[in-house]
C-alpha cells in the first residue's frame, strides 16, 4: 500500500495525464476489498486476532485500501464518487430487498433464505456492503468546507441514502431476525446496520454546514434528515440490542447533539423518548459505555450554545431548569448515599453502594469533560446542576478512604472538575476540597496506597498529585496559602515512601508537581525587588523558604542516580526549563551549594553508561551548568572530579586533565566531555585487564 500512496503523491502534480490510470487503480482497489471479486484472498485474512494497534489483519487491509480510495477522491472527486456510489447502490439493493424474505414464525421473524448457495452469496454481499459503507464514511471530509456548495448534490444523495438505510434497519429489526446460518448471517446483518450508522455519523460535519447554510430559509429538507436519523436511533437505545449496534447508535446521537446542534432537537419526539427512558428509574440501565454516551448527548443538547443564534435567543433559563432535572434524575440514588455514609457498611450493601458510585461518577465525569472547553454559560449551568452531587462526593470521600477502587473514581471525578469547572466551583469550596484531601492523605494512608505497586492505590495517589498540579498552577494569590502544606506533603510524606522504590508512575507525577510548584511559584522562593529588576545581574534576589527549595533540589539530584531513564529524561528537562525561564543555575543558592554536585552526578552517569540514550541531553545540561562559572569548573571542579575517580593512576588523571581543552562554546565543550568520559572508561578497562599490582592506583 505504501508504494500505491507514493504513486498517488507523485500523481497529485500531474493527475491530468493520469486520470484513466487513477480511475483504474480505484476500481481495482474496490474490487480487491469485495468478496464478490476477491473471496479466496479475503477469506485468508484473520479477522479475530488483534495486533498492537488493536486491529485485525482484515481491518488493517481494509483501512489501508480505504486510504487509497480517499487519496483518489482527493485528486479526482467526481470520478471517484461516480465509481464508488454505483457499487454501493448495487449492494444496498440486495440489503433493502431482504424485507420481502422476512416471514413470521412461531418465535418472531425469520429470514426465509435457506439454500446454502444463497446464504453464502448473501454473506458475501453483506460483508461487501459493510466495507463500502466504511468507504463512503471515509470520504465525508471531501464534501465540506470550500467545496460544500459544489459537491452538495452528491453529498445529499449519500446522506439521504444512509438515513433511509439506517431507518430501514431499525424498523424491520434485521439484527434480531432468525436466519438459516445464525453464526454467520446474524453478525453480518448487525455489522451492516452498525456501519450504516457510523457512516452517517461521519457526515455530521456536513450536516452542521448544511444547517448553517439553510437555517434561515426552507430548512425542511434538513429537519427531515435529522428527524428521520433520530427515528432510526431511538429503537436501538435499549439494553436488549447488541452492544456493537447500540454503541454505533449512541455515537451518532452524540454527534447530532454536539456537532450539528440543531435548535429543534429537544422538541423531536424521538429525543424526548430517550430523555424519558434514561431518567426512568424502573427502566433497565444501559451497559456502562452506552449509558455514558447517551447521558453526554442529552446533557449537550441542553448545555451547548445553538449555532447561528444570538445570545438572547439561546433560552438559557429553560435549558438550565431542564438540565438540573436531568442531572437530578441521573443522581437520585447517589445523593441518597450521603445520609448512610457514616454508618458501617455491610459487605453486600458495600458492593451495591460501589456500583451506584461507579455508575454515577462515570456519567458525571464524562458530562464535565465534554463541556470543559465550552463557553462560560455552559459551564455555569453544568456546575449548578452538579453542585449537590459534588458536595455529596466530598462528604462520601472520607468514608471510602480505605476502598482504593472508590477513591480512584472519586479522585478522577474531582480531577476533571478541577480541570474544567474550577472557576465555577468558587474559591471557598475549592479550598474545602483541597483541605479535605490534605487531611485524609496522611503518611499512613499514602504508604498503604503506594506500597501495593501498580495497584489502584497507586492510581489514587497519582490522581491526587495531578489535582495538586492544577492547584499550584493557578495564577493569582488564591491558593498560595496551600503551598507550604503541598510541599510538606510531597517532601515529608510522599517522597520518603517512594524514594527507594521504583514506583515509576507516582514518581513521575510527584516530580511534575514539584516542577510546577517551582515554575509557577518562583516568587515563593525568590522575592524579586524593584532594585533587583533594575540592576539585573548585580543585586541578588532575596531567598525565602530555603530549606524546602534545597529539599526539592536534593530530590531531583537523587532521581539522577536511579535507573529509570524516563524519569531521568523528564527531570533533566524540568531543570533545564527552570534554567531557561528562571535562571535556576545562576541563583546564588544553586551556584554555591549545588551546581557542581549536579555536574558531578551527570558526569558519573555518562561514565557508567547507564543512560546512554540521553548522552546529548546530558552533555548540554553539563555545559549549561558549567558555563555559569567556567573559571571554577576548570580551576577547581575538574581537578577534584579526576582526583575522586578510582581505577586510574595519577599519571592517567594528569593526561585526562591536560586533554580537556578550556573551550567555552557548546559544541567544543560537549565534545571534550565525551572524550574525557571515553578516555576514562578506556583507561579503566586497560587497568582492569592487567595483572594485579601492575598499575599503582
Amino acid at each position: 500500500m505504501n508504494s500505491l500512496s507514493s504513486i498517488l503523491c507523485f500523481s497529485s502534480f500531474t493527475h491530468g495525464r493520469y486520470e484513466d490510470a487513477l480511475v483504474l487503480l480505484l476500481t481495482e482497489v474496490l474490487n480487491r476489498i469485495q468478496f464478490r471479486y476477491n473471496q479466496a484472498q479475503l477469506e485468508e485474512l484473520d479477522d479475530e486476532t488483534l495486533d498492537d494497534d488493536q486491529q485485525t489483519e482484515w481491518q488493517r487491509y481494509l483501512r489501508q485500501s480505504l486510504e487509497v480510495v480517499a487519496k483518489v477522491m482527493e485528486l479526482l472527486p467526481t470520478h471517484a464518487f461516480s465509481t464508488l456510489f454505483p457499487v454501493l447502490q448495487d449492494n444496498l439493493e440486495v440489503y433493502l430487498g431482504l424485507q420481502q424474505f422476512v416471514v413470521t414464525s412461531g418465535t418472531g421473524h425469520r429470514l426465509n433464505i435457506t439454500a446454502e448457495n444463497d446464504c453464502r452469496r448473501l454473506h458475501c454481499s453483506l460483508r461487501d456492503l459493510s466495507s463500502l459503507l466504511q468507504a463512503v464514511g471515509r470520504l465525508a471530509e471531501y464534501f465540506i468546507g470550500d467545496v460544500f456548495a459544489a459537491r452538495f448534490n452528491d453529498a445529499l444523495t449519500v446522506v439521504e441514502r444512509l438515513v433511509k438505510v439506517t431507518l430501514y434497519g431499525s424498523q424491520i429489526k434485521l439484527y434480531n431476525i432468525e436466519t438459516a446460518v445464525p453464526s454467520v448471517l446474524k453478525p453480518d446483518l448487525t455489522d451492516v446496520h452498525a456501519q450504516s450508522l457510523a457512516a452517517l455519523q461521519a457526515y455530521s460535519h456536513w450536516l452542521a454546514q448544511f444547517y448553517s447554510e439553510v437555517h434561515r430559509q426552507n430548512p425542511e429538507q434538513f429537519i427531515s434528515l435529522v428527524s428521520t436519523a433520530l427515528e432510526a436511533i431511538t429503537p436501538l437505545i435499549s439494553s436488549k440490542v447488541q452492544e456493537k449496534l447500540l454503541l454505533s447508535a449512541c455515537h451518532l446521537l452524540v454527534s447530532l447533539a454536539t456537532t450539528v446542534r440543531p435548535v429543534f432537537l429537544i422538541r423531536i419526539p424521538a429525543v424526548q423518548k430517550v430523555f424519558n427512558r434514561i431518567t426512568d428509574t424502573s427502566a433497565q440501565r444501559l451497559p456502562d459505555k452506552a449509558q455514558v454516551l447517551v447521558c453526554r448527548a442529552l446533557s449537550n443538547v441542553l448545555l451547548l450554545p445553538w449555532p447561528n443564534l444570538p445570545e438572547s435567543e439561546q433560552q438559557w433559563a429553560v435549558r438550565s431548569t431542564n438540565h438540573a432535572s436531568l442531572i437530578s434524575a441521573l443522581t437520585r440514588e447517589y445523593r441518597h448515599l450521603k445520609s448512610s455514609a457514616i454508618l458501617p457498611q455491610r459487605k453486600v450493601r458495600l458492593e451495591d453502594t460501589k456500583v451506584i458510585i461507579h455508575q454515577t461518577l462515570s456519567v458525571l465525569e464524562d458530562i464535565v469533560e465534554s463541556i470543559s472547553g465550552e463557553s462560560t454559560k455552559s459551564r455555569q449551568i453544568c456546575y449548578q446542576s452538579l453542585q449537590e452531587s459534588v458536595q455529596v462526593s466530598l462528604a462520601l470521600f472520607p468514608a471510602f478512604i480505605h476502598q482504593s477502587d472508590v477513591t480512584d473514581e472519586m479522585l478522577s471525578f474531582f480531577l476533571t472538575l478541577f480541570q474544567g469547572l474550577r472557576v465555577q466551583m468558587g474559591v471557598p469550596f475549592t479550598e474545602q476540597i483541597i483541605q479535605t484531601f490534605l487531611n485524609m492523605f496522611t503518611r499512613e494512608q499514602l504508604a498503604e496506597s503506594i506500597l501495593h505497586e501498580g495497584s489502584t492505590g497507586c492510581h489514587v495517589v497519582e490522581k491526587f498529585l495531578k489535582i495538586l498540579q492544577v492547584v499550584v498552577q493557578e495564577p493569582g494569590q488564591v491558593f498560595k496559602p496551600f503551598l507550604p502544606s503541598i510541599i510538606s506533603l510531597c517532601m515529608e510524606q510522599v517522597y520518603p515512601i517512594i524514594a527507594e522504590r521504583s514506583s515509576p508512575d507516582v514518581k513521575a507525577e510527584l516530580f511534575e508537581l514539584l516542577f510546577r510548584v517551582l515554575h509557577h511559584n518562583w516568587r515563593y522562593f525568590f522575592k524579586s525587588t524593584v532594585l533587583a529588576s533594575v540592576q539585573r545581574g548585580i543585586a541578588e534576589e532575596q531567598m525565602e523558604n530555603e530549606a524546602q527549595f534545597s529539599a526539592i533540589m536534593q530530590a531531583f539530584g537523587q532521581s539522577f542516580l536511579q535507573p529509570d531513564i524516563h524519569l531521568f529524561k523528564q527531570n533533566l528537562f524540568y531543570l533545564e526549563t527552570l534554567n531557561t525561564k528562571q535562571k535556576l543555575y545562576h541563583k546564588k543558592i544553586f551556584r554555591t551549594t549545588m551546581l557542581f554536585q549536579f555536574v558531578n552526578v551527570l558526569l558519573q552517569v555518562l561514565v557508567h553508561k547507564s543512560h546512554d540514550l540521553l548522552q546529548e541531553e546530558i552533555g548540554i545540561a553539563i555545559y549549561n551548568m558549567a558555563s555559569v562559572d567556567f573559571d571554577s569548573f576548570y580551576s577547581a571542579f575538574l581537578t577534584e572530579f579526576l582526583a575522586s575517580c578510582d581505577g586510574v593512576d595519577s599519571n592517567q588523571k594528569n593526561v585526562l586533565g591536560r586533554n580537556f581543552k578550556m573551550d567555552r562554546d557548546l559544541p567544543s565543550f560537549t565534545q571534550n566531555v565525551h572524550r574525557l568520559v571515553n578516555d576514562l572508561r578506556y583507561y579503566r578497562l586497560c587497568n582492569d585487564s592487567l595483572p594485579p599490582g601492575t598499575v599503582k592506583l
